[in-house]
């Protein structure tokens, strides 16, 4: 009767830990059309990724939107206002801020366009302009 209740603790421990293992492995992401994702790198920087890992666009994402099959935004760092609050403040880009398009159908993307360009290229796939694009909540 003792070994019983024994190996009746023993493997729900086992179970316990198990289950603990597996959820804090698992990784944040905010999913997209056709396989791509957002999701945090090691210093909780927002990155562009394809299902399986591959990095399409490196960190820091400043800003997104998506629109049908299109994930289009800014690259760099987020501004210090969207840190203090959630993303429900439109994204003001700079001057010198550089954004992107990522066609999601073919894998294409566009990168390190300046606003003029981006916006010209959002009109051409048919996007009504302007955009607004949002900072990524923070990574918990």
């Amino acid at each position: 009767m003792r070994f019983r209740w024994i190996t009746v603790l023993i493997g729900s421990l086992a179970l316990a830990l198990a289950a603990c293992a597996a959820t804090s492995a698992t990784t944040a992401v905010v999913a997209l059309p056709n396989g791509f994702y957002l999701q945090p790198d090691s210093k909780k920087q927002t990155q562009l990724v394809k299902r399986g890992g591959r990095v399409v666009l490196p960190a820091p994402i400043a800003a997104y939107a998506v629109s049908s099959t299109l994930v289009a935004g800014a690259q760099g760092a987020q501004a210090e206002e969207s840190r203090s609050y959630t993303n429900d403040l439109p994204f003001a880009g700079k001057p010198e801020t550089r954004y992107f398009v990522l066609d999601t159908n073919t894998g294409k993307l566009e990168k390190d366009l300046d606003a003029a360009t981006w916006e010209q290229r959002l009109k051409d796939l048919g996007v009504t302009t302007p955009l607004k694009i949002y900072a990524p909540l923070k990574w918990p």
